[in-house]
């Protein structure tokens, strides 16, 4: 029985599914839902109906089950708190090792949405922050959700002008094209004074299996550059610990 000062109609449809949502369950005819929520029938039916027209079940044969609804509700959680629960003690042992200040990123729309940052030990200025969000073909963390998340993402800049930050922006899209295909060949990315001068960045996808989760990259000046460039692997790694922890 729903806790006194609870929605009797929120608790029931709650419960529902949860109840579709168990492991190995099969559609489940609403005799069945009614007999195991203990309900009655046209309550069923209402509850049924209401998370039908918000497209959480759908009729399959006799019966009812979940759609992917509540799978895109769940990507809309990881890529907030709970992904930066996760990737944040990966991201610091990367900034401790190389001094260097480190992001993690997640494709947003047609930008770069930076979810993380840590500064590093010799750190410098530069305007990214947590919910900032960035340009794909300007930054090393945009190389790589490009890279990594199929031809439509990059077919869909092409109608559109690539901004100018620096005289290293590529702002051509067919350099672009053979950038990106450049960068998932050889697993990262780099940022050449393209968002910001002086600036160098370099960025490795987390992959969960087949599936991108975001982008880690650090980044410092081109004074050090040969350091920068050096960590590549580390930034890989990073992001390979990451991927699995997914």
């Amino acid at each position: 029985m729903p806790t006194p000062g609870t929605v009797n109609s929120v608790d029931h449809a709650l419960r529902l599914i949860a109840l579709l949502a168990e492991p190995g369950r099969q559609a489940a005819t609403v005799s069945d839902l009614a007999r195991a929520l203990e309900l009655p029938r046209p309550t069923l039916y209402r509850l049924l109906a209401t998370l039908a027209e918000h497209q959480f079940v759908v009729r399959d044969g006799k019966g009812y089950r979940l759609t992917l609804r509540l799978l895109q509700l769940g990507e809309t959680v990881l890529s907030a708190g709970a992904l930066q629960a996760v990737c944040r003690p990966y991201l610091a042992e990367l900034s401790a090792a190389t001094g260097e200040t480190v992001h993690f990123a997640v494709l947003d729309g047609d930008k770069a949405g930076y979810v993380a940052k840590i500064e590093g030990e010799h750190a410098i200025r530069m305007f990214s922050r947590t919910g900032w969000r960035g340009p794909l073909h300007a930054t090393a963390v945009g190389k790589v959700l490009l890279a990594w998340s199929g031809p439509d993402l990059l077919a869909g800049l092409a109608g559109t002008t690539l901004e100018r930050y620096t005289g290293h922006t590529l702002t051509d899209h067919e350099a672009l094209a053979d950038e990106v295909r450049a960068v998932r060949r050889r697993g990262y990315a780099v940022d050449r004074q393209e968002l910001l001068d002086g600036l160098l960045c370099i960025a490795a996808p987390a992959l969960a299996g087949e599936r991108l989760i975001g982008s880690v990259s650090i980044s410092g000046p081109v004074s050090r550059a040969e350091n920068l460039q050096a960590a590549a692997a580390e930034v890989r790694a990073v992001g390979r610990r990451i991927g699995a922890a997914f």
